[in-house]
């Protein structure tokens, strides 16, 4: 996806208002993808509007570290759709934006909730996906690991070709801490400071 020329005039205009030797951080959320025809995860349209799963569990336990462990397949149940949302449309003119606007900085960071990897996707290079990536699959036992481009081969749950032991997404579950590296990594950005957030 190209930008327009507007969009790059309109990236030209913001851009003359932050001077180039500025460090920007963009905070990203779920509503940033929105355009790319993802739901968000609540609110009107959103993927999880309902309390309750259909098996009467709350959303928030179905996709927990927890029922990974405990039931898999339910909460695998609900990771593929995520998966089939995110991997089923692809950055929107808004990530492109950003990523453009890494030319025009001395240093920009992208920090992100979102596990889509559509900022990577549009050209950002300095991307904190704090809770995740969904195109990764991480061995729960052994060191295997797969990228995904498509959920249309993946079973429920996946199991490792390795050692049989589940697959899982790497990323953030309900009940889980973040990743200690990638909140290290954050401080130290914001250690170093920023000029624009």
């Amino acid at each position: 996806m190209e930008l327009t020329p507007t969009d790059l005039q309109t990236v030209e205009r913001i851009c003359k208002r932050l001077t180039p030797e500025r460090r920007v951080l963009f905070i990203t959320g779920a509503g940033m993808s929105a355009d790319s025809g993802l739901p968000t995860y609540r609110g009107i349209g959103g993927l999880y509007d309902r309390e309750h799963t259909d098996e009467g569990v709350p959303i928030e336990d179905a996709l927990s570290g927890e029922m990974l462990r405990r039931r898999p397949e339910l909460c695998w149940k609900y990771l593929a759709q995520i998966g089939q949302a995110a991997m089923g449309s692809t950055f929107n003119t808004g990530h492109r934006v950003l990523a453009e606007m890494e030319d025009h900085f001395a240093h920009t960071c992208v920090l992100t909730q979102n596990i889509d990897g559509y900022h990577r996707a549009a050209g950002s290079r300095n991307v904190i996906e704090i809770h995740g990536n969904m195109h990764s699959l991480l061995c729960t036992q052994c060191p295997f690991e797969e990228s995904l481009d498509t959920m249309d081969k993946v079973s429920i749950p996946p199991l490792c070709p390795e050692c049989g032991a589940v697959l899982r997404p790497d990323v953030v579950l309900f009940g889980e801490m973040l990743p200690a590296e990638k909140i290290e990594r954050l401080y130290a950005e914001l250690d170093a400071g920023f000029d624009a957030v």
